[in-house]
């Protein structure tokens, strides 16, 4: 009940600085300019999303594969997409839909929910991890050529230092197999409220970690492989402005891009409404204005990016109209 609330005030915050930024920049003014790049550039942006979508796929299929789970691409990305449907539709830093596509796998081809979580949370490292490279190429890039207010630098500076720090600690527990998950497990076993969920579920926990560590010791040429295929996913999330900007005859330099790429995953790190709603909008206004671009426009480039990742729930929605909800993770006839 709480939970529900909290989805329902953050959404209703996120639709009003959504409504009141989109009146002060002028609506007419923002559909003007996505009507300027024509079909072509909204055809060539959709395209750019779809495929990132399709190499997050192939690349967690190839981590599934390590695993012996050898599952067909359309099975993969109809979990893929729905996880990314709940994740975008709650607030909860794009991970809600994490334990969701674990459960469709497990369940739709009887494997231990246990491998399938560890493919989940190595895919989400590995992606996470990339696009941590290009917010640090980003950053450093930012920082050396650009004279911004010093709380944006503070804060660049000290959110890069602790996703460098966790994103470390996490990347050292999976190459030295120290059980950091089991540990915290054992503290928290401790309090008693929480002493009897902890003691049962901690076994879990512990075999979680084990199949885990076998991405960063036993198949590391795989999960290599699977995190140069997210490299090119982040790649063609750095780029997006610059395709859509192209046929606004707007072309950015590299530094440029790089300066919206670090602000605004530094934007969406801050989510708290459903897909950062009103949040996305009201900072790429503030970024895009640090390399001239207006409201009209900069609001234009975020209604085309919530295009696509709506495009993205409908899919999921037609896969659990045409399946069904308990069809989704049903026995899989061979």
């Amino acid at each position: 009940m709480k939970r529900k609330i909290v989805v329902i005030i953050s959404t209703v915050v996120g639709l009003t600085v959504l409504i009141l930024i989109f009146y002060l920049a002028g609506i007419q003014n923002v559909f003007f300019e996505i009507g300027q790049i024509g079909l072509l550039g909204a055809v060539v942006f959709i395209a750019n999303a779809l495929f990132i979508l399709l190499l997050f796929t192939f690349s967690w299929q190839i981590i599934l594969a390590s695993y012996g789970c050898r599952l067909s691409f359309r099975d993969v990305f109809a979990a893929r997409v729905i996880g990314f449907a709940v994740s975008y539709l709650t607030p909860s830093m794009y991970i809600g839909g994490e334990p969701l596509r674990a459960y469709m796998i497990s369940k739709r081809h009887q494997l231990p929910i246990t491998k399938v979580g560890a493919t989940v949370v190595v895919d989400k490292f590995l992606e996470l991890g990339a696009g941590l490279f290009f917010i640090y190429l980003g950053s450093i890039w930012t920082l050396i050529e650009y004279s911004l207010p010093r709380k944006i630098y503070l804060t660049l500076f000290t959110v890069n230092i602790l996703f460098g720090a966790g994103m470390g600690m996490l990347l050292f527990n999976f190459l030295y197999e120290s059980k950091l998950f089991t540990s915290l497990a054992t503290l928290l076993e401790r309090i008693n409220p929480l002493s009897k969920i902890i003691r049962k579920i901690k076994p879990e926990i512990s075999k979680l970690e084990d199949h885990v560590f076998l991405a960063f010791n036993q198949h590391r040429t795989t999960t290599l492989l699977a995190f140069c295929i997210k490299l090119s996913a982040g790649l063609l999330v750095f780029i997006k402005p610059a395709l859509f900007f192209y046929f606004l005859k707007t072309v950015f330099r590299l530094s440029e891009l790089a300066l919206l790429f670090a602000l605004t995953h530094l934007v969406l790190a801050l989510q708290f409404t459903p897909g950062a709603l009103g949040i996305f909008e009201l900072g790429e206004v503030g970024i895009f204005k640090l390399v001239g671009i207006g409201p009209d426009r900069a609001l234009a480039f975020s209604l085309m990016v919530r295009v696509t990742d709506l495009l993205g729930v409908a899919v999921a929605l037609s896969l659990v109209f045409r399946l069904g909800w308990k069809g989704l993770w049903e026995k899989r006839g061979e």
